[in-house]
Protein backbone atom coordinates (compact mmCIF):
# COMPACT_ATOMS: atom_id res chain seq x y z
CA UNK A 1 0.00 0.00 0.00
CA UNK A 2 1.33 3.41 -0.95
CA UNK A 3 0.91 6.32 1.40
CA UNK A 4 2.39 9.72 2.16
CA UNK A 5 2.49 12.19 5.01
CA UNK A 6 -0.58 14.36 5.42
CA UNK A 7 -0.58 17.78 3.77
CA UNK A 8 -2.74 19.19 6.56
CA UNK A 9 -0.39 18.63 9.49
CA UNK A 10 0.96 21.37 11.74
CA UNK A 11 3.57 20.94 14.48
CA UNK A 12 4.31 22.65 17.78
CA UNK A 13 7.75 21.90 19.27
CA UNK A 14 8.01 21.08 22.97
CA UNK A 15 11.00 20.40 25.24
CA UNK A 16 10.94 16.64 24.69
CA UNK A 17 8.11 15.87 22.28
CA UNK A 18 6.54 17.55 19.28
CA UNK A 19 2.77 18.09 19.31
CA UNK A 20 1.19 17.48 15.91
CA UNK A 21 -2.31 18.31 14.69
CA UNK A 22 -4.11 17.29 11.52
CA UNK A 23 -6.65 20.08 11.29
CA UNK A 24 -8.87 18.30 8.75
CA UNK A 25 -9.45 15.36 11.08
CA UNK A 26 -8.87 17.30 14.34
CA UNK A 27 -6.42 14.60 15.42
CA UNK A 28 -3.81 15.77 17.95
CA UNK A 29 -0.89 13.60 19.03
CA UNK A 30 2.67 13.74 20.32
CA UNK A 31 5.66 12.39 18.46
CA UNK A 32 9.44 12.45 18.52
CA UNK A 33 11.64 14.57 16.30
CA UNK A 34 12.65 11.35 14.52
CA UNK A 35 9.03 10.74 13.56
CA UNK A 36 8.76 14.32 12.31
CA UNK A 37 11.78 13.59 10.14
CA UNK A 38 10.13 10.42 8.86
CA UNK A 39 6.98 12.33 7.92
CA UNK A 40 9.04 15.03 6.23
CA UNK A 41 10.80 12.40 4.11
CA UNK A 42 7.53 10.61 3.27
CA UNK A 43 6.31 13.53 1.19
CA UNK A 44 5.33 11.54 -1.91
CA UNK A 45 3.35 8.35 -2.43
CA UNK A 46 5.55 5.43 -1.39
CA UNK A 47 5.34 2.06 0.34
CA UNK A 48 7.01 1.22 3.62
CA UNK A 49 9.57 -0.80 1.65
CA UNK A 50 10.37 2.26 -0.48
CA UNK A 51 10.89 4.39 2.65
CA UNK A 52 13.00 1.72 4.33
CA UNK A 53 15.31 1.56 1.33
CA UNK A 54 15.52 5.32 0.74
CA UNK A 55 15.77 6.71 4.28
CA UNK A 56 17.38 4.08 6.45
CA UNK A 57 14.42 3.04 8.59
CA UNK A 58 14.24 -0.69 9.17
CA UNK A 59 11.05 -2.50 8.26
CA UNK A 60 10.54 -3.53 11.89
CA UNK A 61 10.78 0.11 12.99
CA UNK A 62 8.25 1.12 10.37
CA UNK A 63 5.91 -1.73 11.33
CA UNK A 64 5.94 -0.39 14.88
CA UNK A 65 5.18 3.24 14.03
CA UNK A 66 3.15 3.22 10.78
CA UNK A 67 -0.15 1.87 12.25
CA UNK A 68 -0.16 4.66 14.83
CA UNK A 69 0.61 7.31 12.22
CA UNK A 70 -2.28 6.02 10.12
CA UNK A 71 -4.57 6.09 13.16
CA UNK A 72 -3.57 9.70 13.86
CA UNK A 73 -4.05 10.58 10.15
CA UNK A 74 -0.41 11.65 9.98
CA UNK A 75 -0.02 9.20 7.10
CA UNK A 76 -2.61 9.11 4.32
CA UNK A 77 -3.23 5.97 2.24
CA UNK A 78 -3.50 6.50 -1.51
CA UNK A 79 -7.11 6.45 -2.70
CA UNK A 80 -8.54 6.92 0.78
CA UNK A 81 -11.32 9.28 1.80
CA UNK A 82 -8.76 11.42 3.63
CA UNK A 83 -6.64 11.65 0.47
CA UNK A 84 -9.73 12.93 -1.36
CA UNK A 85 -10.43 15.44 1.43
CA UNK A 86 -6.88 16.73 1.21
CA UNK A 87 -7.19 17.07 -2.55
CA UNK A 88 -10.36 19.09 -2.04
CA UNK A 89 -8.60 21.25 0.53
CA UNK A 90 -5.72 21.93 -1.84
CA UNK A 91 -8.11 22.88 -4.64
CA UNK A 92 -10.71 24.83 -2.65
CA UNK A 93 -9.04 26.56 0.32
CA UNK A 94 -7.31 29.84 -0.51
CA UNK A 95 -6.81 31.39 2.93
CA UNK A 96 -3.72 29.58 4.11
CA UNK A 97 -2.85 27.20 6.92
CA UNK A 98 -3.33 29.46 10.01
CA UNK A 99 -6.94 30.27 9.07
CA UNK A 100 -7.62 26.65 8.12
CA UNK A 101 -6.29 25.52 11.50
CA UNK A 102 -8.84 27.68 13.29
CA UNK A 103 -11.73 26.93 10.91
CA UNK A 104 -11.52 23.15 10.77
CA UNK A 105 -10.45 22.53 14.37
CA UNK A 106 -13.67 24.04 15.74
CA UNK A 107 -15.93 21.85 13.60
CA UNK A 108 -18.05 19.26 15.44
CA UNK A 109 -16.87 20.30 18.87
CA UNK A 110 -18.01 18.38 21.94
CA UNK A 111 -20.49 20.38 24.00
CA UNK A 112 -21.33 20.20 27.68
CA UNK A 113 -24.74 20.50 29.29
CA UNK A 114 -26.09 23.67 30.91
CA UNK A 115 -25.69 21.98 34.30
CA UNK A 116 -22.04 21.17 33.60
CA UNK A 117 -21.44 24.73 32.40
CA UNK A 118 -22.99 26.20 35.55
CA UNK A 119 -20.93 23.85 37.73
CA UNK A 120 -17.73 25.01 36.01
CA UNK A 121 -18.68 28.68 36.33
CA UNK A 122 -19.37 28.32 40.04
CA UNK A 123 -16.09 26.51 40.55
CA UNK A 124 -14.20 29.18 38.62
CA UNK A 125 -15.93 32.01 40.47
CA UNK A 126 -14.63 30.52 43.72
CA UNK A 127 -11.01 31.26 42.85
CA UNK A 128 -10.99 33.65 39.86
CA UNK A 129 -12.83 37.01 39.98
CA UNK A 130 -15.06 37.73 37.01
CA UNK A 131 -13.97 40.55 34.68
CA UNK A 132 -16.23 43.62 34.65
CA UNK A 133 -19.06 43.13 32.17
CA UNK A 134 -19.64 46.89 31.83
CA UNK A 135 -17.23 49.81 32.04
CA UNK A 136 -18.36 53.15 33.49
CA UNK A 137 -16.94 56.60 32.90
CA UNK A 138 -15.64 58.72 35.71
CA UNK A 139 -17.67 61.53 37.32
CA UNK A 140 -18.32 64.45 34.99
CA UNK A 141 -19.06 62.37 31.91
CA UNK A 142 -21.45 63.99 29.40
CA UNK A 143 -24.99 62.66 29.78
CA UNK A 144 -26.62 61.82 26.44
CA UNK A 145 -30.34 62.20 25.61
CA UNK A 146 -32.55 59.23 26.48
CA UNK A 147 -32.33 56.98 23.42
CA UNK A 148 -35.73 55.35 23.98
CA UNK A 149 -37.77 58.56 24.06
CA UNK A 150 -40.12 58.68 21.02
CA UNK A 151 -38.01 56.17 19.07
CA UNK A 152 -40.04 53.19 17.86
CA UNK A 153 -37.09 51.44 16.27
CA UNK A 154 -34.94 51.53 19.39
CA UNK A 155 -37.95 50.60 21.53
CA UNK A 156 -38.40 47.49 19.38
CA UNK A 157 -34.69 46.67 19.64
CA UNK A 158 -34.86 47.02 23.41
CA UNK A 159 -37.60 44.36 23.53
CA UNK A 160 -35.36 41.69 21.96
CA UNK A 161 -34.77 38.77 24.28
CA UNK A 162 -33.53 35.22 23.86
CA UNK A 163 -36.29 33.04 25.27
CA UNK A 164 -35.66 29.32 24.99
CA UNK A 165 -39.25 28.31 25.64
CA UNK A 166 -42.11 27.75 23.24
CA UNK A 167 -45.42 29.16 24.37
CA UNK A 168 -47.24 28.11 21.19
CA UNK A 169 -46.64 25.02 19.05
CA UNK A 170 -46.43 26.80 15.68
CA UNK A 171 -45.44 29.97 13.88
CA UNK A 172 -46.92 31.24 10.61
CA UNK A 173 -45.36 31.22 7.16
CA UNK A 174 -45.66 35.02 7.12
CA UNK A 175 -43.63 35.30 10.33
CA UNK A 176 -40.94 33.01 8.93
CA UNK A 177 -40.99 34.90 5.63
CA UNK A 178 -40.36 38.24 7.32
CA UNK A 179 -37.49 36.84 9.39
CA UNK A 180 -35.80 35.37 6.32
CA UNK A 181 -36.26 38.54 4.28
CA UNK A 182 -34.94 40.72 7.09
CA UNK A 183 -31.81 38.61 7.27
CA UNK A 184 -31.07 37.81 3.64
CA UNK A 185 -33.63 39.49 1.39
CA UNK A 186 -32.37 41.21 -1.77
CA UNK A 187 -33.35 44.87 -1.96
CA UNK A 188 -31.34 46.18 -4.89
CA UNK A 189 -28.39 45.77 -7.19
CA UNK A 190 -25.07 47.41 -7.81
CA UNK A 191 -22.18 46.59 -10.10
CA UNK A 192 -18.42 46.65 -10.24
CA UNK A 193 -15.73 45.81 -12.76
CA UNK A 194 -16.84 42.15 -13.06
CA UNK A 195 -20.62 42.52 -13.19
CA UNK A 196 -23.83 42.85 -11.19
CA UNK A 197 -23.86 42.39 -7.43
CA UNK A 198 -26.95 41.90 -5.22
CA UNK A 199 -27.61 44.26 -2.35
CA UNK A 200 -29.23 42.85 0.77
CA UNK A 201 -30.65 43.90 4.09
CA UNK A 202 -27.23 43.65 5.74
CA UNK A 203 -23.74 44.78 4.69
CA UNK A 204 -21.51 42.21 3.01
CA UNK A 205 -17.80 42.46 2.27
CA UNK A 206 -17.45 43.28 -1.42
CA UNK A 207 -21.19 42.53 -1.82
CA UNK A 208 -20.18 38.87 -2.09
CA UNK A 209 -23.15 37.73 0.07
CA UNK A 210 -21.64 34.41 1.16
CA UNK A 211 -24.61 33.19 3.22
CA UNK A 212 -27.43 30.84 2.30
CA UNK A 213 -30.27 30.10 4.71
CA UNK A 214 -31.87 26.71 5.26
CA UNK A 215 -35.00 26.06 7.28
CA UNK A 216 -35.79 22.96 9.29
CA UNK A 217 -39.56 23.46 9.51
CA UNK A 218 -41.31 21.24 12.06
CA UNK A 219 -44.45 23.26 12.79
CA UNK A 220 -44.83 26.20 10.40
CA UNK A 221 -48.41 26.86 9.34
CA UNK A 222 -48.70 26.48 5.57
CA UNK A 223 -45.51 24.41 5.24
CA UNK A 224 -45.20 20.65 5.20
CA UNK A 225 -42.67 19.53 7.81
CA UNK A 226 -39.33 19.29 6.06
CA UNK A 227 -36.03 20.90 5.17
CA UNK A 228 -36.04 23.91 2.86
CA UNK A 229 -33.58 26.23 1.15
CA UNK A 230 -34.41 29.93 1.16
CA UNK A 231 -33.62 31.62 -2.15
CA UNK A 232 -32.94 35.29 -1.48
CA UNK A 233 -32.98 35.89 -5.23
CA UNK A 234 -36.66 34.93 -5.53
CA UNK A 235 -37.79 35.06 -1.90
CA UNK A 236 -39.05 31.52 -1.98
CA UNK A 237 -38.47 28.16 -0.32
CA UNK A 238 -37.32 25.03 -2.14
CA UNK A 239 -37.81 21.64 -0.53
CA UNK A 240 -34.59 19.66 0.03
CA UNK A 241 -34.84 15.86 -0.13
CA UNK A 242 -33.88 14.50 3.28
CA UNK A 243 -33.65 10.91 4.48
CA UNK A 244 -35.15 11.95 7.80
CA UNK A 245 -36.35 15.03 9.60
CA UNK A 246 -34.00 15.41 12.55
CA UNK A 247 -34.76 16.75 15.98
CA UNK A 248 -33.40 20.26 16.27
CA UNK A 249 -31.17 19.21 19.17
CA UNK A 250 -29.36 16.84 16.79
CA UNK A 251 -28.14 19.87 14.85
CA UNK A 252 -27.33 22.30 17.69
CA UNK A 253 -25.03 20.40 19.98
CA UNK A 254 -27.64 18.40 21.87
CA UNK A 255 -29.44 21.45 23.30
CA UNK A 256 -32.74 19.82 24.20
CA UNK A 257 -34.65 23.09 24.50
CA UNK A 258 -34.47 23.25 20.70
CA UNK A 259 -36.76 20.25 20.29
CA UNK A 260 -39.80 22.27 21.40
CA UNK A 261 -39.19 24.91 18.72
CA UNK A 262 -41.32 25.01 15.55
CA UNK A 263 -38.42 25.79 13.24
CA UNK A 264 -34.69 26.35 12.91
CA UNK A 265 -32.89 28.66 10.50
CA UNK A 266 -29.37 27.54 9.56
CA UNK A 267 -26.95 30.12 8.16
CA UNK A 268 -24.33 28.43 6.01
CA UNK A 269 -21.48 30.32 4.38
CA UNK A 270 -20.22 29.53 0.91
CA UNK A 271 -16.70 30.70 1.64
CA UNK A 272 -15.63 30.40 -1.98
CA UNK A 273 -17.79 33.43 -2.88
CA UNK A 274 -15.68 35.64 -0.66
CA UNK A 275 -12.42 33.79 -1.41
CA UNK A 276 -12.92 34.50 -5.11
CA UNK A 277 -12.39 38.22 -4.54
CA UNK A 278 -10.34 38.37 -1.35
CA UNK A 279 -7.15 36.32 -1.17
CA UNK A 280 -6.28 37.90 2.19
CA UNK A 281 -7.24 35.52 5.02
CA UNK A 282 -8.59 38.51 6.95
CA UNK A 283 -11.71 38.08 4.81
CA UNK A 284 -12.53 34.95 6.84
CA UNK A 285 -13.11 37.23 9.81
CA UNK A 286 -15.41 39.38 7.67
CA UNK A 287 -17.55 36.35 6.78
CA UNK A 288 -18.02 35.50 10.45
CA UNK A 289 -18.99 39.09 11.24
CA UNK A 290 -21.63 38.99 8.52
CA UNK A 291 -23.40 36.12 10.30
CA UNK A 292 -23.94 38.50 13.22
CA UNK A 293 -25.45 41.16 10.96
CA UNK A 294 -27.87 38.64 9.44
CA UNK A 295 -28.75 37.05 12.75
CA UNK A 296 -29.51 40.39 14.38
CA UNK A 297 -31.92 41.33 11.60
CA UNK A 298 -33.68 37.98 11.95
CA UNK A 299 -33.97 38.52 15.70
CA UNK A 300 -35.44 41.99 15.28
CA UNK A 301 -37.97 40.83 12.70
CA UNK A 302 -38.98 38.06 15.09
CA UNK A 303 -39.31 40.58 17.92
CA UNK A 304 -41.57 42.70 15.74
CA UNK A 305 -43.92 39.71 15.50
CA UNK A 306 -43.84 39.07 19.23
CA UNK A 307 -41.57 36.07 18.68
CA UNK A 308 -38.17 35.11 20.04
CA UNK A 309 -35.31 34.10 17.77
CA UNK A 310 -32.77 32.17 19.81
CA UNK A 311 -29.27 32.22 18.30
CA UNK A 312 -26.67 29.53 18.84
CA UNK A 313 -23.22 28.75 17.49
CA UNK A 314 -23.20 25.27 19.04
CA UNK A 315 -23.51 23.37 15.78
CA UNK A 316 -23.07 19.75 14.74
CA UNK A 317 -21.34 20.72 11.51
CA UNK A 318 -21.08 17.29 9.84
CA UNK A 319 -24.71 16.44 10.60
CA UNK A 320 -25.86 19.74 9.14
CA UNK A 321 -23.79 19.33 5.99
CA UNK A 322 -25.10 15.79 5.44
CA UNK A 323 -28.69 16.94 5.97
CA UNK A 324 -28.35 19.81 3.51
CA UNK A 325 -26.19 17.99 0.97
CA UNK A 326 -23.28 20.42 1.35
CA UNK A 327 -20.21 18.62 -0.01
CA UNK A 328 -17.56 21.29 -0.54
CA UNK A 329 -15.01 21.97 2.19
CA UNK A 330 -15.77 25.65 1.73
CA UNK A 331 -19.47 25.18 2.58
CA UNK A 332 -19.59 26.00 6.29
CA UNK A 333 -22.48 26.04 8.78
CA UNK A 334 -21.76 29.10 10.93
CA UNK A 335 -24.85 30.16 12.91
CA UNK A 336 -28.37 29.00 13.71
CA UNK A 337 -31.54 30.54 15.13
CA UNK A 338 -34.73 28.92 16.34
CA UNK A 339 -37.96 30.93 16.06
CA UNK A 340 -40.93 30.53 18.36
CA UNK A 341 -43.65 32.28 20.30
CA UNK A 342 -42.09 32.64 23.76
CA UNK A 343 -43.72 31.36 26.89
CA UNK A 344 -44.68 34.60 28.63
CA UNK A 345 -44.57 33.38 32.23
CA UNK A 346 -41.49 31.19 31.94
CA UNK A 347 -39.48 30.81 35.10
CA UNK A 348 -36.19 32.70 35.05
CA UNK A 349 -34.12 29.50 35.04
CA UNK A 350 -35.93 28.37 31.91
CA UNK A 351 -35.55 31.73 30.21
CA UNK A 352 -31.88 32.52 29.66
CA UNK A 353 -31.37 36.07 28.44
CA UNK A 354 -28.49 37.12 26.21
Amino acid sequence: MKMRSSKTLVFYPGPQKVTACNFLTRSVFECSSEVVGLLASWDNWASTADIARAHGWSRSELRAVVPQLLEFSALVPAGSQLAEQEAQFSGQWNWGIPTALMHFCVQDAEFITIEQSEERQLERAGHTPQPDLLLKNSAGAIQLPNALDDNELLALMAQRRTNRTAGAPTITAKQLSDCLFAGLGITGETSNCVGALPLGMTPSGGARNPYEAYVVALAVEGLEPGVYHYSAADHDLGRIPANHLPRISELIGGQEWGDAMPCLILLCAKLDRTMWKYEDANAYRVVLIEAGHIGQNIMLAATGHGLSACPTAALCHSSIKRLLGLERLTDAPIYALTISTPEINAKPENQPLN
